[in-house]
């Protein structure tokens, strides 16, 4: 479950870096429109255009970086939580095969009881008759 987790948000966290770079690019798409709008001559409305723009977008960049920094922690602790599991399972074999030889040597103790007391009980009745 907690891979699966980690899965979606490496998928998002791609799809987040895509989009920054996208916006970068037509951000830096849009600067040199204008400078070149600039050196031929631009009027004032359209270069307040180009600055809205230009501000609107510096904004939505900073809001995807910030939401890529969120999904970047996100990741981070589900790797965490991953490792911690992952520990724990290694634990909970080491315990489950330790129980198991326990119970392996307790059943050969019990057997060799039981072999025991079963060569007594036969010797018994040999050693009533001497």
């Amino acid at each position: 479950m907690a891979q699966i987790r980690l899965t979606a948000k490496m998928t998002l966290l791609r799809s987040q870096e895509e989009e920054i770079e996208r916006l970068t690019l037509k951000r830096l798409a849009q600067e040199e429109e204008l400078g070149k709008k600039i050196s031929r001559g631009i009027s004032a409305p359209e270069y307040v255009l180009y600055k809205q723009f230009s501000e609107e977008s510096r904004r939505e960049l900073k809001a995807r970086e910030h939401k890529k920094k969120e999904t970047l922690r996100e990741i981070e602790k589900d790797r965490e939580k991953l490792v911690q599991l992952s520990k724990e399972k290694k634990i909970l074999e080491r315990l489950k095969e330790k129980k198991h030889k326990a119970f392996l040597y307790q059943a050969e103790k019990n057997e060799q009881k039981k072999n025991d007391e079963m060569v007594i009980t036969r010797r018994r009745p040999l050693i009533s008759r001497s």
